[in-house]
């Protein structure tokens, strides 16, 4: 009778993961989330909403000194209350967009602010950068296009995120003119002392 019954099949022997893998997958996880604080702050505390506004305008800041363009600050807080702002950019290429994810990312470590994740930043068509009450988004050009964040959240507030010191002018007039972008004679141009 066992002459009828079919051999038992092995089963295939299941491969380990390589330790380049391991350590790829180690890697991105503890690079995308930042160690959390374990104290919450609570969101009607103005001194924390100030704080993530000037975190937000930083990060705009460091996206435009990096080449970003299109930069945009969107004010969130009548639109959802799971965050206050967005700051929204465009790179040209993905390189720029990890450049510029890094720099920013870096800046708030100084500042004490922790991300709560890092999304996307493997293929660079939109990064996202989530610190809690402010998120940052860069995009290539076409996702921009494509995702279109600022007309998802309706019509929010945009506020000012350039540098609150004025730009300085140069020393002399004519040093100004010569790096003058407006031609002579325009109402833009430095005025004459």
């Amino acid at each position: 009778m066992t002459e009828n019954i079919p051999p038992m099949k092995q089963p295939a022997p299941v491969s380990e993961p390589s330790v380049r893998s391991k350590s790829l997958r180690g890697r991105s996880i503890k690079t995308a989330q930042d160690d959390i604080p374990t104290q919450a702050v609570d969101r009607s505390d103005p001194e924390r909403v100030n704080l993530a506004l000037e975190h937000a305008r930083i990060a705009a800041r460091i996206a435009d000194d990096n080449g970003a363009r299109d930069i945009v600050l969107l004010d969130l807080r009548r639109a959802t209350p799971l965050l206050d702002f967005f700051v929204i950019a465009t790179a040209n290429s993905r390189r720029l967009s990890h450049a510029i994810a890094s720099e920013i990312d870096a800046e708030m470590k100084k500042l004490g602010e922790h991300k709560l994740g890092m999304e996307g930043s493997e293929e660079g068509r939109w990064i996202l950068i989530d610190y809690g009450d402010f998120v940052v988004h860069i995009f290539s050009g076409e996702s921009r296009t494509y995702y279109s964040l600022e007309e998802l959240w309706g019509d929010p507030p945009k506020l000012e995120w350039g540098s609150p010191e004025p730009r300085q002018q140069p020393a002399s007039p004519a040093l100004a003119r010569s790096i003058s972008l407006t031609p002579p004679g325009s109402s833009d141009a430095v005025p004459e002392p």
